[in-house]
């Protein structure tokens, strides 16, 4: 892609997400949240790994049930294999985030490596859950920490979710378990949210 067009979608995100060049409110005393459905959860300026039985909860629990819709979005998705259904969700939802749509690895690094880059938006959540095994394990680790760096130098959080570890540089791994059968998917949402747990994991070798 030409520099000059970068430069025009830069612009035009700078226009349209004007609060991300403000100061952050959470840096010098900034206390961590002990939840994962909150941005500052995980260390600013850092890749951090989310993975588990639950994982799948976690765009659900940063979306939240809001009553208003939200003028400007709290987070990127970068969709890696196109799995987030906007449909299942409220509108009032939705005006929270932007939805990266991907439907390859190649896709999905280079839309993360941009938007990270650009640092206009401060909390960039890249879901890799829908991208071939394989696929996953033919990132080289050099990308995650491409992606690390870029991530530092723009005070980005960049939470990966994956179906098993992959991330070599993460500074947080953890994992959202929840034990749900099949007479528990007639819940509401907000009470599986509430039954997942957050248990910090090891890095695991991802296997081919």
């Amino acid at each position: 892609m030409a520099a000059a067009v970068i430069e025009q979608l830069r612009k035009q995100l700078r226009e349209k997400f004007p609060q991300a060049h403000a100061a952050s409110p959470l840096v010098g005393g900034e206390t961590a949240s002990e939840q994962p459905f909150d941005p500052a959860y995980f260390p600013e300026g850092a890749i951090s790994e989310v993975i588990g039985s639950g994982l799948g909860l976690l765009v659900t629990g940063l979306l939240g049930e809001p009553r208003e819709v939200s003028p400007l979005p709290d987070f990127i998705l970068v969709d890696g294999g196109d799995q987030f259904d906007p449909a299942s969700f409220t509108p009032e939802a939705c005006s929270r985030l932007v939805w990266v749509r991907c439907g390859t690895a190649a896709e999905m690094l280079k839309a993360t490596d941009l938007l990270v880059r650009d640092a206009n938006v401060p909390f960039i959540l890249l879901d890799t859950c829908g991208i071939a095994r394989r696929d996953l394990s033919g990132i080289p680790a050099s990308a995650w920490w491409r992606l690390k760096l870029a991530a530092a130098t723009g005070n980005c959080r960049l939470v990966v979710m994956s179906p098993v570890a992959q991330v070599p540089c993460a500074a947080v791994r953890v994992a959202l378990n929840a034990r749900l059968g099949l007479e528990d998917l007639e819940l509401p949402r907000r009470e599986l949210v509430a039954r997942l747990r957050v248990v910090p994991e090891r890095m695991k070798r991802v296997k081919g």
